[in-house]
């Protein structure tokens, strides 16, 4: 019995397996720790992902507003190219908004250098009326001139109107170009105010014609006064001819001989020479073939511009209509080899408005006369039988060639503005 006892005792003084006892409330910690720690991961990698989308959004919104800015800008360089071409001055010459050389030209440019880039057009929207629903251009670009309409009159303005006149209506110089690009969701609008600069000519006033020798058929060379009209009682214009032969020169009324001679350097300089060959070519108006001028001078493409000639040979310049306006004259330079004998033969209504002037012989033909002014370095033949004067001195022609011709068109300093907003 005292061995079972002792027995027993023993059993009671064993500790259990494992050494001492652990609390009760700390059983499962373990699994409540990875638990915690799996929770965290789980909300920094939710925000980690949030991040990520975020940015990259954000980087998808700066994007598309970068190529915006970017098409929009290519709008205004294509609106600034627009009136280097041709500075818009009556209704006639209006450009048009959607003219394809600044909208679906320009699109389609844009498109074939950055392929697959943007659709043409962006769709309506399809919680409006169908109606309401019309594409939205990838590109607009519109030319208005700087005027708005106040008390019943359009009155000369630096706050942009898109329906005012598409040309320069208020004559001075400044036309707006606005340009709106659209580009996924995003809205990107710039607004310019364009003012042309001319090249200040400085023909001869009051010269209607200049030649070494005239040698006329007929009566003679007839010279007159066709503008200002009436013209004043005392002489208005003068011819300067240094050696008349034949029937020489047959003065009409209001226009003399020149008091004191000058030479053909006097009138036309080499410096005046060079400028204008160099605006031509800048115009794309230089040309080295008389039928190409012909063709050009017949379309009316040639009103407003200098057009200028040079061959290594004698040319013949012929016509049946009219070159030039009082409002658009024509110069026309033709420069070749001294002692060459050149033909101006125009018929018909082939009248020229502008000034002509030859480096060598010039003989004149046809039926038609030449308004405004003629300078010759050689000796002028007259050889056509019109019933008015061959060359009529026009004062309002002379005016508009010495400050007409467009040299450059540039932004205003100070007007760039920029808006970006959802596209509508």
């Amino acid at each position: 019995m005292r061995t079972s006892m002792h027995a027993a005792s023993c059993r009671r003084r064993r500790p259990p397996q494992g050494g001492l006892l652990a609390p009760r409330d700390q059983r499962g910690s373990v699994i409540v720790i990875v638990i915690v720690f799996i929770s965290i991961f789980v909300v920094l990698g939710g925000a980690l992902y949030a991040l990520v989308i975020s940015q990259t959004r954000a980087t998808e919104l700066e994007r598309t507003d970068i190529k915006a800015f970017n098409v929009a800008e290519a709008g205004i360089d294509a609106g600034m190219l627009r009136l280097r071409q041709g500075w818009p001055e009556t209704a006639a010459e209006t450009v048009n908004p959607n003219d394809p050389a600044l909208t679906t030209a320009l699109r389609d440019a844009i498109r074939a250098a950055s392929n697959g880039l943007w659709i043409s057009e962006r769709p309506g929207d399809s919680s409006t009326a169908s109606s309401d629903r019309a594409a939205t251009p990838f590109i607009k670009v519109k030319l208005y001139d700087n005027v708005t309409f106040v008390n019943g009159t359009w009155q000369t303005s630096n706050v942009p109107d898109d329906s005012a006149a598409g040309y320069d209506s208020n004559k001075d110089g400044q036309m707006f170009v606005d340009s709106t690009a659209y580009v996924d969701n995003d809205r990107h609008r710039i607004l310019v105010l364009a003012e042309l600069q001319k090249w200040q000519l400085n023909f001869s006033p009051k010269l209607a014609l200049w030649a070494s020798v005239v040698d006329s058929n007929g009566t003679g060379t007839g010279v007159g006064v066709e503008d200002p009209n009436p013209a004043p009682y005392v002489p208005y214009a003068y011819y300067d001819v240094h050696d008349p032969l034949g029937k020489g020169i047959d003065p009409g009324y209001a226009i003399a001989a020149a008091p004191n001679s000058t030479t053909f350097e006097n009138v036309f300089p080499e410096s005046l020479r060079a400028s204008l060959e160099a605006l031509a070519i800048t115009q794309g108006t230089y040309f080295t073939s008389a039928a190409a001028v012909n063709t050009f001078l017949s379309t009316g493409q040639a009103n407003g511009k200098v057009v200028y000639l040079k061959t290594s040979v004698a040319v013949v310049i012929e016509s049946n209509t009219q070159m030039g306006t009082v409002e658009k004259p024509v110069v026309l330079v033709m420069d070749t080899p001294d002692g060459s004998y050149n033909a101006w033969d125009n018929r018909g209504t082939a009248d020229f408005y502008g000034i002509l002037i030859t480096i060598g012989h010039n003989e004149l033909r046809g039926t038609c006369g030449i308004h405004g002014a003629l300078y010759a370095s050689g000796t002028l033949l007259n050889k056509g039988n019109g019933t008015i004067d061959e060359v009529s001195y026009n004062q309002s022609v002379i005016n508009n060639i010495n400050g007409m011709y467009p040299i450059s068109v540039n932004i205003v300093p100070n007007t760039w503005e920029e808006y970006t907003t959802p596209a509508t």
